[in-house]
């Protein structure tokens, strides 16, 4: 995961579902973070396929008043699979590309949030910094990310959590 290379000022501050079932994991767990944590600022790291499986829980977070961050990594793909796609099977694509996709912002202030798109990286900063400055509302940023784009580390198939993958062609 890229959260492996974010410095966090306290321990035991990153929580991940360890590769078991990791689609729709992130919103949900965030919000449990925030209700025992309520005075922290509680992000999740999420793709667009991934927020689809509980965005219902948008809901719950207005009901709720939970004000988490959702930094949301918008390739237009599933991207993981994809990236398995290109990494293992030779870049034949089988189910990997979404070409319905909402309008995250506006999907996000449908439920009451404030929804934010980041297209441009000189945008990235200011908006993560207005993003987190709102302490009391839920944000919703929708980063447009190229779809041939991977992410590393990433974790080899049938290895152990320290058997990555650190660019297409190497190993840890």
């Amino acid at each position: 995961s890229p959260c492996q290379y974010y410095k966090f000022d306290k321990p035991n501050r990153w929580l991940n579902s360890g590769g078991l079932g990791t689609m729709g994991f992130g919103l949900p767990a965030a919000m449990g973070v925030k209700l025992n944590f309520p005075e922290a600022d509680v992000a999740v790291v999420t793709g667009e396929g991934s927020i689809q499986m509980n965005i219902q829980e948008l809901s719950t977070c207005l009901q709720y008043d939970l004000p988490v961050k959702i930094i949301n990594l918008n390739n237009g793909a599933l991207g993981m699979v994809r990236q398995w796609q290109d990494m293992v099977y030779n870049s034949r694509y089988s189910h990997s590309y979404m070409e319905s996709l909402p309008d995250f912002v506006k999907l996000a202030e449908a439920y009451g949030h404030v929804g934010m798109r980041i297209t441009d990286l000189k945008d990235l900063k200011p908006m993560m910094e207005e993003a987190f400055a709102m302490k009391d509302r839920l944000v919703f940023l929708d980063i447009a990310v190229d779809t041939a784009e991977h992410v590393y580390p990433m974790q080899i198939k049938d290895g152990a959590m320290r058997d990555m993958w650190l660019s297409k062609t190497e190993r840890t």
